[in-house]
C-alpha cells in the first residue's frame, strides 16, 4: 500500500521544532513491512495548510494517511484529515501520537479519521495496513480506537507493549527531510543548543529507553506504562550511522528518564566519549553521584534537565515524585561542580499545594537562584493522573473533556486552595520568574553575516560574571519567544544568565499621544482633589483604556497600580504593577513599585527579591535601599522572611465528588461504559472506566 505520512506545522515557516520521532519510528516500519511511504512536512513549506495537504494527496495518490500530533494540535490534525478526504474521499486516515492517547474516543469523536493508535504505533500500524491491503475487518486489531462501519466509536483491547526494543527498525529521518531542520538550527533554539561545537549545532534526537518506571500525577506516557530500556549495542550503532550520514554534533537523548542503572549509566558514558558530541538527558536526581556525574561530565553532557518539580516534600510525596529534598540539593551542587549545565521546574498548584508549600518552593527557589529554576503553574495535561483525578471529581465535565484537550487550560485549579489564591499565585509566580533576573554583562550586540530563512540573525557577545568567560554567540535567531531578556548560558562554567534583548528593547514604539498624556494628567488632579469626594471612577475611566490602546505608557501603568493603592483592592494594586514590571523588567523604579505593593501585603520575600534587583539595575537606587531596609525592619520585629504569597480569600478549595458520587450522577458516562463494553464484548465496570 502507498502512505503519506504528514507532519503538521508546529509553528512558522523556517521555525525550529522538535523532531516528532514517533512518526518516524511508524515511517521505518511502514518501510520494513513492503509499503511504500511518501512524506509531507509541512514545517518546511509555505503555504496554506489545508492547499499543501490537497495538492500532496492529488499528486501522491495515496491509499493513506498518517499522522499525528500532541493534543494542542488537534484542530490541524483536523484540517489535515477533512482535506484529504475531501479530495480522495476514499483515502483510509490514521491518526496517532499524544492527541490520541490521552483521549482516544473524544479524539475519535472529533476528527473524522478511521482508526486512531493508542501509544506506541509501529506493530499497530503495520498491522492495520496488512488488513486493509487483504481486506480483513479491524474488531480485533489490539491498541486502537476505531470508526466502525456504522459510524459508532469502538476501543478495542489494550495491545501488549514491545520489550524488545532492538529489532524496531530505525526511525526514517529522511521521509520527515529532517536535514532542512539541522541545517536551520540555531544557538538560541534550544537552551541545549546554547552550548553547541562553534555556535553550530547539528543535533538529532535520540531514545535509549521508552516510558518512564515512575507514576507521576502531574506526567502522561505517550509510550505505554512499561519502562523498557533499549541495548546500548544498538543505540550506539545507530549513532554512528547517524553522525556519518548527517555530520551531527550534538545528541539530546529524550527518553523520558534516562537509565535508572548506575552501570548502565557509566557504560553509556564510556561508550559516546569516542564520539566526541555534546549530549543531554533527564535524569533522575536520585541517579546523581559523584561518579555517574564526574563521567557524564567527562564524555561530552552539557546539560541534564532534572524533574524537581517542588521543594516542598509534602508536595513531592503527592506528586508520587520518588525523591527527597536533600537528594535534589545534592544532585543539582554535583552538576554545578562538574560545570554541566541544570534544567530545571517548580510546579506550583499540585492536589496537595497550599499558601505553605507553595512558599516552601519559592523560599527554596529565592535561595538557590543560582540554578535558574523555572518557576511555573502545574497544567493539567490530559491522559495524566491529575487529569484522571478531576475527571473522576467533577473539576472537569464529562462534556467538556473535547473543549478541554482542543484548548487546554492554564487555570484549571486542582490544588487544595480557592480559586483566588490559586489565580494570584499563578499570576505572581508569572512575575517573579519574567522579572527576576540574573545580569550577565553585554559587550556588544550586531547584526551578523550568516542568514536566516526566518529573519536577520544577530551576533551577541558577553562577559559572565562567575568565570570571566567571553562568551560570543555567533548567528542566533532572535524570535519572538525572547522579549525583555534572553536567557543564555556561559560556555565556561555552564551557568545560565540573562541578557538585554536589544531588538525588544530597542523596537520602534507607538508614539504616545499629547491627548493620552493629558487624560493621565487630568486623571492625577482627579484622585489629588481635596474635597471629600475625589473623583475615582472618573479617573480610572481615563487611564484605564490607554493601556490596551498603547502598550509603551509606562506612566499609565504606574498610574493604576498608585490608584488601586490608594482605594484598593490591594489585589489590583500587585496586578497593575506587577504587569508593569514585568513588561518593563531592567526599569529598576518598576521594581520599586512592585516590591512596595508586595511590603504592604506583608509578602517580605518578595519585596527583598524586588529591592534587590532594582539594586542590580541600579546601584544608588535610594528608593530601593530604603525599601531593604523596611523589609529588615519588619524581619527583626518578628515578620516572616519567606512569605512570596499570602492569602486573598477565606473561601473554600474547589469541591470534590467522591468516586462513588461521580459514578452516581453521571448517566451520561454510565451510557458511554455501556456502549464500549459491548463494543469490547464485554461489561465495563464505572468504577474501572473512571481509574483508567
Amino acid at each position: 500500500m502507498h502512505i503519506l505520512m504528514i507532519v503538521p506545522r508546529y509553528g512558522s515557516y523556517g521555525d525550529f521544532y522538535q523532531v516528532p520521532l514517533g512518526l518516524a519510528y511508524v515511517a521505518s516500519a511502514i518501510e520494513s513491512a513492503g509499503h511504500s511511504v511518501t512524506g509531507l512536512n509541512l514545517n518546511h513549506v509555505k503555504g496554506d495548510v489545508g492547499q499543501l495537504v490537497a495538492e500532496s494527496v492529488r499528486q501522491s495518490d495515496p491509499d493513506v494517511i498518517a499522522t499525528g500530533a500532541l493534543s494542542v494540535f488537534i484542530d490541524q490534525v483536523h484540517e489535515i484529515v477533512s482535506t484529504a478526504k475531501s479530495v480522495k474521499p476514499g483515502i483510509f486516515a490514521v491518526l496517532g501520537g499524544g492527541v490520541v492517547s490521552g483521549e482516544p474516543d473524544n479524539v475519535l469523536r472529533a476528527i473524522n479519521a478511521d482508526i486512531g493508535v493508542i501509544n506506541e504505533g509501529e506493530e499497530t500500524v503495520v498491522e492495520i495496513l496488512d488488513r486493509l491491503e487483504k481486506k480483513l475487518p479491524l474488531e480485533d486489531v489490539k491498541g486502537v480506537v476505531v470508526r466502525t462501519p456504522s459510524g459508532r466509536i469502538r476501543r478495542n483491547a489494550e495491545r501488549d507493549q514491545k520489550e524488545d526494543l532492538e529489532n524496531i527498525p530505525w526511525p526514517n529521518y529522511k521521509i520527515l527531510e529532517i536535514e532542512k531542520n539541522i541545517a536551520n538550527q540555531r544557538p538560541l533554539d534550544s537552551y541545549f543548543f546554547r552550548l553547541a561545537p562553534d555556535n553550530n549545532p547539528r543535533s538529532l534526537d535520540m531514545i535509549s529507553s521508552r516510558s518512564c518506571p515512575f507514576k507521576c500525577t502531574f506526567c502522561f506516557h505517550p509510550t505505554g506504562k512499561t519502562y523498557r530500556e533499549r541495548p546500548l549495542d544498538d543505540f550506539f550503532a545507530e549513532l554512528a550511522t547517524l553522525k556519518e550520514e548527517y555530520a551531527i554534533n550534538m545528541v539530546a537523548i529524550i527518553d523520558e528518564l534516562f537509565s535508572l542503572k548506575r552501570s548502565r549509566l557509566l557504560e553509556f558514558c564510556r561508550r559516546i566519549k569516542p564520539f566526541d558530541v555534546k549530549w543531554m538527558v533527564q535524569l533522575h536526581v536520585n541517579s546523581a553521584s559523584e561518579e555517574t556525574i564526574a563521567a557524564m561530565a567527562d564524555s561530552g553532557c552539557v546539560y541534564i534537565s532534572y524533574g524537581i518539580e517542588s521543594m516542598s516534600q509534602q508536595i513531592l510525596d503527592s506528586m508520587m515524585k520518588k525523591s527527597k529534598k536533600p537528594k535534589v540539593e545534592e544532585a543539582l551542587a554535583l552538576t554545578r561542580k562538574y560545570k554541566i549545565g541544570i534544567q530545571g521546574n517548580l510546579l506550583f498548584g499540585d492536589s496537595a499545594e497550599t499558601l505553605e508549600t507553595a512558599n516552601e518552593s519559592m523560599a527554596w527557589w529565592a535561595r538557590n537562584r543560582i540554578y535558574q529554576i523555572n518557576l511555573t503553574p502545574l497544567i493539567v495535561f490530559p491522559g495524566s493522573p491529575d487529569y484522571n483525578a478531576a475527571l473522576r471529581d467533577g473539576l472537569i465535565r464529562q462534556d467538556d473533556r473535547l473543549s478541554f484537550i482542543k484548548n487546554i487550560p492554564i487555570d484549571l485549579n486542582i490544588s487544595s486552595m480557592n480559586n483566588k489564591n490559586m489565580e494570584m499565585i499563578r499570576f505572581m509566580v508569572y512575575v517573579y520568574f519574567e522579572s527576576l533576573l540574573r545580569l550577565a554583562k553585554p559587550i556588544s550586540f550586531t547584526k551578523s553575516e550568516k542568514t536566516d530563512v526566518r529573519g536577520d540573525l544577530h551576533d551577541y557577545v558577553w562577559d559572565c560574571p562567575d568565570c570571566n568567560t567571553r562568551n560570543s554567540y555567533e548567528g542566533v535567531f532572535v524570535g519572538n519567544d525572547h522579549k525583555n531578556s534572553i536567557r543564555m548560558t556561559c560556555r565556561g562554567c555552564r551557568q545560565r544568565w540573562d541578557l538585554p534583548n536589544y531588538l525588544y528593547l530597542n523596537r520602534e514604539k507607538k508614539k504616545i499621544p499629547d491627548s493620552a498624556r493629558s487624560d493621565l494628567a487630568a486623571a492625577e488632579k482627579l484622585i489629588a482633589h481635596q474635597s471629600l469626594f475625589p473623583r475615582y471612577a472618573d479617573a480610572h475611566d481615563l487611564v484605564n483604556p490607554l493601556l490596551a490602546q498603547y502598550p509603551d505608557f509606562l506612566e499609565a501603568r504606574l498610574f493604576m497600580g498608585r490608584f488601586y493603592g490608594r482605594i484598593g483592592p490591594a489585589e489590583h494594586m500587585v496586578r497593575s504593577f506587577g504587569a508593569a514590571v514585568a513588561y518593563d523588567v531592567y526599569n529598576p523604579t518598576c521594581h520599586c513599585f512592585y516590591a512596595d505593593a508586595l511590603l504592604e501585603i506583608r509578602c517580605f520575600g518578595g519585596a527583598r527579591l524586588h529591592y534587590e534587583q532594582a539594586l542590580a539595575l541600579d546601584r544608588n537606587s535610594a528608593h530601593a535601599k530604603e525599601g531593604l531596609a523596611r523589609v529588615a525592619a519588619a524581619v527583626a520585629a518578628g515578620a516572616d522572611p519567606d512569605v512570596y504569597f499570602v492569602s486573598w480569600s477565606n473561601a473554600p478549595p474547589p469541591q470534590r465528588r467522591n468516586r462513588v458520587e461521580s459514578c452516581q450522577t453521571q448517566s451520561s458516562i454510565e451510557d458511554e461504559l455501556e456502549e464500549i463494553g459491548a463494543s469490547r464484548g464485554g461489561k465495563t465496570s464505572k468504577l474501572t472506566m473512571l481509574n483508567r
